[in-house]
């Protein structure tokens, strides 16, 4: 089982949620309302963790991803205002050094993204690794990258208002067995950002896109970290 989760800091009611498992060579999806979580009000990263171990828990969910950076930039990086994973996938949100953030209207979603791994890192949901061998992970998505991959064109920000009906129906011509008729931009993203983790748990880290470098802790803050997309 996957838990794929597209983020947002401002409202509860804009978080993605998507349970992913593997149904022959596609994956079947559940579409979670945060309310079923006990999700409400303004995101906190402690209330969110809580509620996302423990789902993961009852559910058998061996890797959760999220839709937001895990960390900040090493001190010492060849790139000023972002992390290698990043550049290598093109994100238009950027975190530098730790509290800098580009563009900076992005700062809280960032903080809060950030914070939220953290609160799982101390809920036993380590960020994944290099090393990792089949155990529990929480791993950075990046929705966008992962439709590139999968050579479809992007979904694009909900600013665009557009239908995202194409997009459903690039799902399920042959990645999902099914999505509700009405499904929203947030639980799209969730879906597609979640499918690299059911071929990671099937085949390891060569079945995935896996851009970045190893997680790690400096002066007191995580940075760096993987981004993951399916191929």
């Amino acid at each position: 089982m996957i838990l794929s989760v597209d983020l947002a800091s401002r409202r509860v009611q804009d978080n993605g949620i998507a349970l992913l498992s593997a149904d022959g060579d596609r994956a079947r999806v559940e579409i979670i309302p945060p309310a079923a979580l006990e999700l409400r009000g303004v995101p906190d990263a402690e209330r969110f963790a809580e509620a996302f171990a423990d789902f993961a828990e009852r559910e058998g969910v061996r890797v959760i991803m999220l839709d937001g950076p895990q960390g900040w930039r090493a001190d010492v990086s060849d790139f000023e205002h972002l992390r290698l994973c990043e550049r290598e996938t093109r994100t238009p949100g950027k975190t530098g050094l730790p509290g800098i953030v580009k563009p900076a209207t992005w700062t809280r979603m960032a903080t809060f993204s950030i914070a939220l791994f953290d609160a799982l890192h101390a809920r036993g949901w380590p960020r994944l690794g290099s090393d990792w061998s089949g155990g529990r992970a929480v791993i950075e998505t990046f929705p966008t990258h992962a439709w590139r991959r999968l050579r479809y064109p992007p979904l694009p920000g909900k600013g665009a208002r557009i239908a995202v009906g194409d997009w459903r129906n690039y799902l399920t011509e042959g990645l999902v067995t099914e999505l509700p008729a009405v499904i929203t931009h947030d639980e799209i993203q969730a879906t597609v950002g979640g499918l690299a983790g059911l071929a990671l748990l099937a085949s390891g880290l060569s079945a995935c896109d896996v851009r970045g470098t190893d997680p790690f802790v400096q002066r007191g803050s995580w940075r760096e970290g993987f981004i993951v997309s399916p191929l």
